[in-house]
């Protein structure tokens, strides 16, 4: 769903001003619209943040690996 920012919006890791375009999934535009945040946009303009790109990894960012500490077992476990 594409849409436009009513109100400054922090997506997808950047702060969209009013007027800025971007890219969603329905659920959540429609959230948006909702709550007066944004509106959907059909302009040929390029969008700012595509929230639909996912990173597919498969190993999780964890608190313990954002602190460093190694993964596993736990001794005599």
């Amino acid at each position: 769903m594409k849409m436009k920012t009513i109100k400054p919006l922090y997506l997808g890791g950047k702060t969209l001003i009013e007027g800025s375009l971007f890219v969603t999934d329905e659920q959540h535009g429609r959230q948006l619209l909702q709550k007066g945040y944004a509106e959907e946009c059909d302009g040929d303009g390029e969008p700012l943040v595509d929230l639909t790109e996912r990173d597919d990894s498969p190993d999780p960012l964890t608190s313990d690996k954002a602190a460093g500490k190694p993964s596993g077992k736990k001794k005599g476990a």
